[in-house]
């Protein structure tokens, strides 16, 4: 998503923001409901000029997190901005509660620094009063007041308890202090997806953005605990301990015809793939099909196989490397210690090395 469907806008701090492309249909939609009433062109640019402007202040929100978990020993890769708001994407997120609470909150102080910001231009140097403004539409003179209303709204929505949000995280953080991050985040999804439905069935009477606010909340507190349940059960192990060290072997120089043949022989997701004895790179499933789709069977697999991939170590934590094939979907890794290939790493098999080490606990 962050590649193929993001705007890349810049990299504050080394960390890249990126629009993602259905941040056009707000704009569209607001332009569609400015024109159903009536307004002028002046009007509706005024409204896109505010959603530009709260961006901003969602962006600055999403870095207040990131250079929060970064001053805690975290890692963050990108913010990427949707129509329903930021989401900054951390490969490495500070575990411990007192540590999660501080980057959970750090995005709302920003916000609320903005809005006293905006607050102190309004009493230095605003000459209209508030009780004389007019507030049918956005304009010049009431801009800064609602930017900073906008901005308070943010603090108060990303407080409620409803887990992934910043008021979920805040809540799981205060929880864990007394049970498992596990069990602190088994509550707070709970508590998270009740009020993805009460959001969801409000959309359907208020405002439709409602409803997807509440599908993401409900995926993202499933998911949150999801991976969480693995981090449980896999923080223990290495790549080591679920490494295949029996795996099926092609040359680049075999046809793709060659490699369709010898895939439905086998029950990996793909090929080592060697080059006059040595490792050369990993044909996966996809890959070959993809490969067959563009160069007919008579291709060769030197010309589709992967050779990007990173070699994972064989000490290499399993959770880590879980997070790194899920996130990048890459289903078959090479394993590596000492510069020599050691055998391969099946995301099927890790998934059900957990089940299996879930059942036994």
């Amino acid at each position: 998503m962050q590649s193929r469907y993001s705007l890349k806008l810049g990299k504050p701090f080394g960390i890249q923001v990126s629009v993602h492309w259905t941040f056009s249909l707000l704009i569209a939609w607001i332009i569609l409901i400015s024109v159903s009433r009536g307004m002028e062109t002046t009007q509706i640019l005024m409204h896109i000029l505010f959603v530009m402007a709260l961006f901003v202040c969602v962006v600055l929100h999403e870095l207040g997190h990131s250079l929060a978990a970064i001053k805690l020993g975290g890692e963050v890769t990108s913010i990427t901005l949707l129509p329903i708001g930021g989401m900054a994407h951390m490969s490495k997120m500070p575990e411990k509660p007192k540590e999660e609470f501080i980057v959970s909150a750090a995005g709302p102080l920003v916000n609320i620094v903005i809005a006293a910001l905006l607050w102190g231009y309004l009493a230095t140097f605003h000459t209209t009063p508030i009780n004389q403004m007019e507030f049918e539409s956005i304009t010049i003179n009431n801009f800064p007041l609602m930017l900073m209303a906008a901005n308070l709204f943010i603090v108060a929505f990303n407080l409620i308890p409803a887990f992934p949000m910043d008021g979920g995280r805040l809540f799981r953080s205060a929880l864990s202090v007394r049970m498992s991050r596990l069990k602190a985040t088994q509550i707070a999804k709970d508590i998270g997806q009740v009020f993805a439905i009460i959001f969801i069935i409000a959309g359907l009477f208020f405002n439709p953005f409602l409803v997807i606010i509440g599908f993401f909340i409900l995926l993202g507190a499933k998911g949150e605990y999801e991976m969480i349940k693995y981090q449980d059960v896999l923080k223990n192990y290495s790549v080591n301990d679920i490494l295949s060290t029996s795996y099926a072997e092609l040359d680049a120089e075999d046809s793709l015809g060659k490699a369709a043949e010898e895939l439905i022989h086998i029950s990996d997701n793909g090929f080592v793939i060697k080059s006059d004895g040595e490792y050369a790179g990993i044909l996966t499933k996809n890959d070959l099909i993809s490969g067959l789709n563009a160069h007919g069977k008579e291709g060769k697999i030197r010309d589709v196989m992967r050779t990007d991939l990173d070699h994972v170590g064989t000490e290499t934590p399993l959770f880590e490397i879980y997070q790194h094939m899920q996130k990048n979907r890459e289903y078959l890794l090479p394993v590596f210690s000492d510069d020599q290939l050691k055998g391969v790493l099946d995301l099927e098999n890790l998934n059900e090395f957990f089940l299996i080490k879930k059942a036994l606990v």
